[in-house]
């Protein structure tokens, strides 16, 4: 599994709903994990490896590590905080952003299961950085 860099096109394209979670989405969600934490990152989005799926893992604040299929923004706050961050697919470079400090998501894990989360802080910050390259955004698009 290869790190794609800025100027990849997977990084620019929208990615696809997964419509069923078959066995290869689930082996590329716990090698994404393994990477994730290889790489030291908190985030990694389907579309960083070459895959443009809509599929999402996370480290969140508690050290718990998860994945998202076809994750859904419902909700966020009218609370807004900037703050630097960084991406592994652009090495070197930070840019302060400023995103909404909670946010309710929707999203399904590898069994299946429905879940429904309130994060917020750094937690929400990953998710809105990494739900971003799910649509082709790049934190220098911001």
């Amino acid at each position: 599994m290869d790190l794609k860099r800025i100027g990849d096109e997977h990084l620019i394209t929208p990615s696809d709903t997964i419509k069923e979670i078959t066995q290869d989405v689930i082996d590329l969600a716990e090698e994404m994990k393994v990477k994730m934490v290889e790489w030291n990152g908190i985030g990694l989005a389907a579309p960083q490896v070459g895959h443009n799926i809509r599929l999402i893992v996370l480290r969140l604040s508690t050290g718990t590590i998860c994945e998202m299929i076809n994750p859904r923004i419902s909700w966020c706050s009218e609370e807004r905080v900037s703050m630097e961050e960084g991406c592994l697919s652009i090495p070197g470079t930070m840019k302060w952003i400023e995103r909404p400090r909670k946010v309710r998501v929707k999203f399904q894990q590898a069994d299946g299961q429905y879940k429904y989360w309130c994060l917020n802080k750094m937690d929400a910050r990953v998710l809105f950085h990494e739900y971003d390259h799910l649509d082709g955004i790049l934190m220098v698009d911001k």
